[in-house]
Parts: C-alpha cells; structure tokens; sequence
C-alpha cells in the first residue's frame, strides 16, 4: 500500500467515526438552561440528583449543564415557600441519525458523552407563593430592599399586621 492509499483510509475511517456521532455533533453534550422567577433576585442552586451542587445565583439566570445527569433546581427568598424543579432527560432524536447511518460507534460515543440526552425543560419559570406561618395560614409581608454599602442587595421580610392582628386569608 502506498503513502496515498493509507492517508486516504486513515481520513475515509476517521470521516465515518465523525458523522456517526450524530447528536454530539447537532446538539453537544452540554445545554443551556434558563431560570427565571416572579418576584426576581431569587437565590437558586442547582445539584444533580446525588446532591452534587453544580452551580447556583439568582434569578434571571442561565446555567450549561452537562446532559448526562438529571438534576433539582432549588428557588429561594425570604418571605417565600421554596420551589424544587426537577430537570429530567429525555431521548434526542438526532441519535436516531446514527442508526440510520449504521453507526453503532457513534451511537456508543452519544451514549458515552451524555449527548442522547435532552435536559427538559429547559426554560424555568417558577412564582413563588407566599410563605405559610405556623398555623399553615398564608403571612402577607412587605419585603423592602436596598443596596448595602457593599452595594450588594439586601432584604427584610416585615409582616403586615392591621390594628394589632396579622393579616391572613
């Protein structure tokens, strides 16, 4: 075999090791996730279902997460019931591409690196409810905010109360 015909099979293997790889290549292995909630400036962390912690800030907020995990997006604010949203995997079709091309190889390195996988849904947009009291009665509160001097925000939950007695529904 010449020079020629070896580069030539080492490119033609390598092209075919390529294109069976369909969803790593049309989707990655990674996806953007946005988290929003009303009211904004809301603390959010999110872990993987093992309680690894993979990233956390505040709302609105984007976060790459790795497709081969499922992960729980965890909203907080003083004043408010915590909200947990689960993000789950489903099947990305663009997998499909490697059957069709006959690429058990691609179909391993999709299943490998996460990118069979889609993270649903991938827009969060969670309002959060008012706290309960101790009595599982909703507390209205007035939240007041203002920038520290670190010029960071800061908040106080005060809860309304008219003529002596707290409000609630």
């Amino acid at each position: 075999m010449n020079k020629v015909n070896i580069i030539f099979s080492f490119l033609t293997i390598g092209f075919v090791l390529l294109i069976n790889s369909c969803a790593t290549i049309m989707k990655g292995t990674s996806q953007d996730i946005s988290i929003n909630s009303n009211p904004v400036s809301a603390k959010f962390v999110v872990k993987t279902t093992g309680g690894i912690e993979m990233f956390s800030g505040s709302t609105p907020g984007s976060v790459k997460l790795p497709k081969k995990k499922e992960y729980i997006v965890t909203i907080t604010m003083q004043g408010f019931k915590d909200a947990n949203i689960s993000i789950t995997q489903s099947f990305e079709s663009w997998t499909i591409g490697n059957v069709i091309c006959g690429g058990i190889i691609g179909l391993i390195v999709d299943a490998a690196n996460g990118a069979m996988w889609k993270l649903e849904p991938d827009v969060i947009m969670v309002t959060l409810a008012t706290a309960y009291n101790q009595h599982n009665e909703i507390q209205h509160y007035a939240v007041f905010r203002a920038l520290d001097d670190k010029g960071e925000i800061r908040s106080l939950a005060v809860p309304l109360i008219k003529d002596g007695i707290v409000l609630s529904n």
